[in-house]
């Protein structure tokens, strides 16, 4: 018997359902988290043979377990580096989306977290990487010690991208037992429309 999808969706399903219709048939993304590849063949499916995927992960379980969900995309390129060498592979703005699912990988060794320092250096990397119009994708995991630090400086960060003309917005259950996952998500400017610096 089928079940019925759960509504409001998770942060998770809700992201996909919120980019499926902005991805763009050969376009490059980047699964900055690859965990288990649930985003990584998400976005194989969305720029399609013509496109390209870069997923990064530190652990090697997560590459593998990735490899096996899109074992015939060759459009998919792997590795086994950190999010913080995303530029050492593509081009500045030359990006249209990169995603970051927080937190640690489900099955695994839950001490092996993402970190405050290191993911927000390499949110700085993505803005670099992404081109006007483009778009990052943050899930944060407040539920645990080290997750519920970094979302409060990962919203933090997010936030002052609305001084460079950043449009930015935040989705989350309210009324947990628990903190929830949360969903950032920010549009970068399009150039047009970036802000100029000004003189005194």
């Amino acid at each position: 018997m089928e079940t019925e999808p759960l509504f409001p969706p998770r942060p998770t399903a809700l992201v996909q359902d919120i980019l499926r219709s902005v991805i763009r048939p050969g376009a490059l993304v980047i699964d900055a988290t690859a965990g288990n590849g649930h985003d990584t063949i998400f976005l194989a499916d969305c720029v399609g043979p013509s496109g390209r995927v870069l997923a990064f992960d530190i652990q090697e379980a997560a590459l593998a377990s990735a490899r096996t969900r899109v074992s015939e995309m060759e459009w998919v390129e792997f590795h086994h580096q950190s999010h913080t060498e995303m530029h050492l592979h593509a081009t500045p703005e030359s990006a249209a989306l990169v995603m970051f699912n927080l937190g640690y990988l489900p099955g695994e060794n839950h001490n092996l977290t993402t970190q405050s320092a290191s993911t927000l250096a390499a949110l700085k990397i993505a803005t670099t990487l992404l081109m006007p119009g483009g778009i990052l994708s943050v899930i944060c995991y407040p539920g645990h010690p080290a997750g519920a630090t970094e979302a409060v400086d990962v919203e933090a960060w997010m936030s002052s991208l609305g001084e460079e003309g950043w449009r930015t917005t935040k989705y989350g259950a309210i009324g947990t037992r628990r903190p929830a996952p949360i969903l950032l998500l920010a549009a970068k400017a399009p150039a047009n429309r970036r802000p100029t610096a000004t003189t005194p």
